[in-house]
């Protein structure tokens, strides 16, 4: 359930990561099993090896 959202004129860059499949900012993720993993508020389904990289060191 990913959606295509466009940017606003006037909006901020975000400090937030991008989701490798949407590009919309990541707030949360969740790994939901071995293979399968979900970021939000976009919904996206991720591999739970991408979502490591969304994590700041």
């Amino acid at each position: 359930m990913c959606s295509d959202r466009e940017a606003s004129d006037g909006d901020e860059p975000s400090s937030l990561p991008a989701c490798p499949r949407c590009g919309d900012p990541v707030l949360v993720s969740v790994a939901t099993g071995p293979h399968t993993g979900t970021v939000g508020p976009c919904g996206c389904s991720v591999p739970p090896g991408l979502l490591a990289d969304l994590r700041e060191d």
